[in-house]
C-alpha cells in the first residue's frame, strides 16, 4: 500500500532547522571569536615587547606600561566598556615571577553571541590573551654601585602607606636593589655594592678611624665608640684622594660637633653619643647580598643632615685610588667604563643642613661641588627625591644627577610605590650592560 510521506519530511524539515541554524550560528560565532583571540593575543605580545623593552633600559613601572598600552592600541586595542588591559612587572604569575625585567600583560574582552544564542543561550562570551615579555640580564661589565642612605630623624616619619616609616620604606627600595644587582655568579664580572649611611656625621668604625683622622679612637671600649668623621678642610676637600699628611686628614665627629654650622648647632654640641650609631658602619664594596641586606634592615635614624659627607664616602668606597684602605674583596676596579660600570645612588630630601668646615662652604654648597667632582671622575650618580619641596632643592637634585641624554639618572617621587619603582629602575639600568637588549616573549 501506497503511502504518502510528504508530512514527515516537512516534519523532519522543521524539526531539524533551528538546530542547523543554531549549529551554523554556532560555527560563525566560533570563527568570529577565534579571529577576535588572535587579534587580542596579539595586542598583548606587542605590549609585553614594549614594556620589557622599557624595564629593560632601566625605566620605571609607569613608563613601562604607558609604552606598553601605546604599542598596544597600535595593534587595534581600544580601552573602554568591557575591554581591559592589565600591567603587571614583574609578572604575578608563572615562571617569571620576582623578575623585574619581565612584563606581563593580560587583555580582556567580550564579545556578544550573534548567532549561537539561539542554540547555546550565551548571550556573550568574554576572551583573553596573556603575554610575557622579557629582556634577560646582560652582564657585560663589573659592577659597582654605592648607596647613600639617609639616616636622619626625619626619616622616621610616616609616608602615607599606613604604618611604614620613611625609613622602612628605604629599607625595603635599598635591599630591593641590592636583589638585582649582586648576581649569583661573580665570575667572569663582580657584582658588588657599597653602603654609606649618614645623618651628623658618617661612622667609619674602628676599622678606618684612625687611617682617615690621624687619631686615636675615643672611647674605643665602649658599645658605641665616637668614631664618626666629617669634611676635611683644605685643597683636597673636594677630591678622592686618600688621607694622608699630604692630602690631608678627616676632622672626627667628637670634636668637631662643638662647631658644628647649620641650623641645629647646639643640638649637635649636646649629643653624648656617636651619631649614627654603631650598627650603622660604613660597608665597603661587598658581593654578600645577604650581609648587606641584614646592614640595611638594622640601619636605625636619629640626627641632622649631613648628606655631603655622606656622598663624598660612597665615592672613596668606588675609588681606586683608597685601594690601600679598603682592601681585599673591597678594592675598586681601575676606571674603565669598558670594563667597569661605577655608579652612586643618594635618595634625599636634598636640602643638606649640618657641615663642620665653615671655610668650605654650606652642607649644600659642598654637596654641589662634590657632584661635579665625582660625575668628572666618571661615576655615575644616581639621585632619587622624595618629597622634595622648593625649586632649589629640585634644581640640586636634578644638576648632581648624571646627564649622557639617554639613560634616566634622577627621579622624584612622593610615594613608596615610586621609591620603590626608582630603587629597581637604577638596578636595572646598571645591571642591562647590552645596548641591544634580548627582548622576546616568554609566556
Amino acid at each position: 500500500m501506497l503511502r504518502d510521506t510528504t508530512a514527515g519530511t516537512t516534519t523532519f524539515v522543521a524539526l531539524a532547522g533551528p538546530i542547523v541554524v543554531g549549529a551554523l550560528g554556532v560555527g560563525v560565532d566560533t570563527s568570529a571569536w577565534y579571529i577576535e583571540k588572535r587579534k587580542i593575543q596579539q595586542q598583548a605580545d606587542a605590549a609585553a615587547l614594549g614594556g620589557a623593552r622599557i624595564k629593560g633600559l632601566g625605566q620605571t613601572n609607569t613608563t613601562a606600561q604607558a609604552v606598553a598600552t601605546r604599542d598596544a592600541e597600535r595593534n587595534g586595542y581600544a580601552a573602554g566598556g568591557t575591554t581591559t588591559l592589565t600591567f603587571n612587572s614583574p609578572p604575578t604569575s608563572g615562571t617569571y615571577v620576582g623578575k623585574s625585567t619581565a612584563v606581563e600583560v593580560k587583555i580582556t574582552k567580550q564579545l556578544p553571541s550573534l548567532f549561537s544564542s539561539f542554540l547555546l543561550g550565551a548571550s556573550a562570551r568574554t576572551l583573553s590573551a596573556r603575554s610575557v615579555g622579557y629582556t634577560p640580564y646582560v652582564q657585560s661589565r663589573n659592577l659597582e654601585i654605592a648607596m647613600v642612605l639617609d639616616l636622619s630623624g626625619s626619616m622616621n616619619g610616616n609616608t602615607e602607606v599606613s604604618g611604614l616609616t620613611k625609613l622602612q620604606a628605604q629599607k625595603n627600595a635599598a635591599k630591593a636593589l641590592l636583589d638585582i644587582v649582586i648576581q649569583p655568579n661573580q665570575s667572569p664580572y663582580t657584582s658588588r655594592a657599597a653602603i654609606v649611611p649618614f645623618s651628623d656625621s658618617v661612622n667609619v668604625g674602628s676599622a678606618y678611624f684612625t687611617t682617615a683622622t690621624n687619631k686615636t679612637l675615643q672611647n674605643a671600649a665602649g658599645t658605641n665608640p665616637w668614631s664618626g668623621v666629617v669634611e676635611r678642610p683644605g685643597s683636597y676637600r673636594f677630591k678622592d684622594d686618600p688621607p694622608s699628611s699630604v692630602y690631608g686628614w678627616f676632622g672626627e665627629f667628637k670634636t668637631k660637633k662643638e662647631s658644628a654650622y647649620g641650623p641645629y648647632p647646639q643640638y649637635l654640641d649636646d649629643l653624648t653619643s656617636q651619631t649614627p650609631g654603631a650598627s650603622n658602619v660604613i660597608r665597603p664594596l661587598s658581593s654578600n647580598k645577604e650581609s648587606l641586606k641584614t646592614m640595611v634592615q638594622g640601619t636605625a635614624a636619629t640626627g641632622s643632615t649631613a648628606g655631603h659627607i655622606g656622598l663624598a664616602w660612597a665615592w672613596y668606597t668606588v675609588s681606586p685610588k683608597w685601594n690601600s684602605i679598603f682592601t681585599g674583596t673591597a678594592l675598586a676596579n681601575a676606571h674603565n667604563t669598558a670594563n667597569t660600570y661605577k655608579a652612586i645612588v643618594i635618595m634625599s630630601d636634598f636640602d643638606m643642613n649640618s657641615y663642620y668646615e665653615y671655610n668650605n662652604g654650606s652642607s649644600n654648597y659642598q654637596f654641589e661641588q662634590l657632584c661635579t667632582q665625582i660625575k668628572n671622575s666618571g661615576v655615575k650618580i644616581y639621585t632619587i627625591g622624595y618629597g622634595v619641596s622648593g625649586t632649589s632643592n629640585n634644581n640640586r637634585r636634578i644638576n648632581c644627577a648624571s646627564n649622557d641624554g639617554s639613560t634616566t639618572y634622577t627621579y622624584t617621587t612622593t610615594t613608596v610605590a615610586g621609591m620603590l619603582e626608582a630603587f629597581e629602575a637604577i638596578a636595572n639600568s646598571a645591571l642591562i650592560g647590552s645596548s641591544d637588549p634580548q627582548l622576546r616573549i616568554v609566556e
